[in-house]
């Protein structure tokens, strides 16, 4: 069952919203929710999960996420062949232009006591990256099941500069947002183009009314 077949309450009430633009509420684990004036052509119509903040080589603040719902033509098998067993037939969507053609795994079952190795979890959002091989053995074995892994085709980073220039513009009082969603709507595999997007504007209003 895909996450956006819930109706608009139950769906708008696990949802919480965290501000927008100059007020919003930046963190591992967020996901950042494009204004229709976006025209960037990774941006546009996206939602980003904001998988890490940190510092690069020249000690500048930099944050990473991937675009939830932009999905590719393939098969993370079919562009990784290291990549194998059920888990190889997932969907890969593209996390953005950033990266250098890595590829990159979200999932719901890592933790000290979960079957994928990756002790740490992003922010509160119930996520972790990596643990492949892991995820791979435990997808075979029947552990986990191939929907709680999702795979990446690079990545977005930005500046601290260009995240505050992101979120200062505005159009009619459209702004980028952040918002806190279950780790089943990052997860879904199911999104086309704008999809989540698109689902999460549609209802944003009931999301603000319900904090």
């Amino acid at each position: 069952k895909m996450a956006g077949d819930n109706p608009p309450n139950e769906f708008s009430r696990n949802i919480r919203y965290l501000g927008s633009g100059k007020d919003a509420i930046i963190r591992p684990g967020v996901v950042l929710v494009a204004p229709t004036h976006e025209y960037d052509h990774f941006l546009r119509r996206s939602a980003v999960f904001v998988y890490a903040i940190g510092v690069d080589e020249d000690e500048k603040t930099i944050l990473r996420g991937v675009v939830i719902d932009h999905p590719t033509a393939f098969t993370i098998g079919e562009m990784s062949p290291n990549i194998m067993g059920r888990v190889s037939e997932n969907q890969l969507f593209r996390g953005g232009y950033d990266g250098g053609g890595s590829a990159m795994l979200l999932h719901s079952a890592g933790g000290p006591d979960g079957p994928v190795k990756s002790d740490t979890m992003i922010g509160t959002s119930g996520l972790f990256e990596g643990g492949i091989v892991s995820a791979m053995e435990s997808v075979d074995a029947g552990v986990i099941d191939p929907y709680v892994c999702k795979f990446f085709f690079n990545y977005m980073q930005f500046t601290e500069i260009e995240l505050d220039n992101m979120f200062a513009g505005t159009e009619e009082g459209d702004e980028w947002m952040s918002l806190e969603i279950p780790a089943d709507y990052v997860l879904d595999s199911d999104y086309g183009r704008g999809e989540l997007w698109l689902k999460l504007r549609n209802n944003i209003k009931e999301i603000r009314d319900n904090q």
